[in-house]
C-alpha cells in the first residue's frame, strides 16, 4: 500500500512538474513573442526609430531653409538695389516708366 501511494504521490509530481514546465515555456515564448512583434515591440522601435531620424532631417533642411531666407531677407534690407532687381525679374516698374516690349523674330 506504501509503495502504491509512493507511486501515486511520484507520478503527482511528475505532472507537476510538467504542467509548470510547459506553462514556463509557454510564457517565456509568450514574452519572447511581445519584445519582438508587440505593441510596443522591438520592430515597433525599429519603425519610431527610423521615422524620428527621416523627421529630424527634415527639420534640420527647413532650419537651413528658414537661415538661408533669413539671409536674403537681410540683404534686401541692406540694398534697395536687391530688392529692384527682384522687382524687375517679376515685371515691376518704377511709376512713369516706360516698358516696351519687342516681338522676337522667331514668333511670327
Amino acid at each position: 500500500m506504501r509503495n502504491v501511494r509512493r507511486r501515486q504521490v511520484e507520478q503527482t509530481r511528475k505532472q507537476r512538474k510538467i504542467v509548470f514546465l510547459t506553462i514556463g515555456i509557454l510564457l517565456c515564448v509568450y514574452m519572447t513573442f511581445s519584445l519582438v512583434v508587440g505593441k510596443n515591440g522591438f520592430l515597433r522601435y525599429v519603425e519610431l526609430k527610423s521615422t524620428r531620424n527621416r523627421l529630424f532631417a527634415e527639420t534640420m533642411a527647413l532650419q537651413k531653409q528658414n537661415e538661408d531666407i533669413s539671409g536674403q531677407i537681410e540683404n534686401m534690407k541692406k540694398a534697395p538695389e536687391v530688392i529692384e532687381e527682384f522687382a524687375r525679374e517679376y515685371g515691376l516698374t518704377k511709376e512713369g516708366e516706360l516698358v516696351f516690349k519687342f516681338k522676337d523674330k522667331n514668333d511670327f
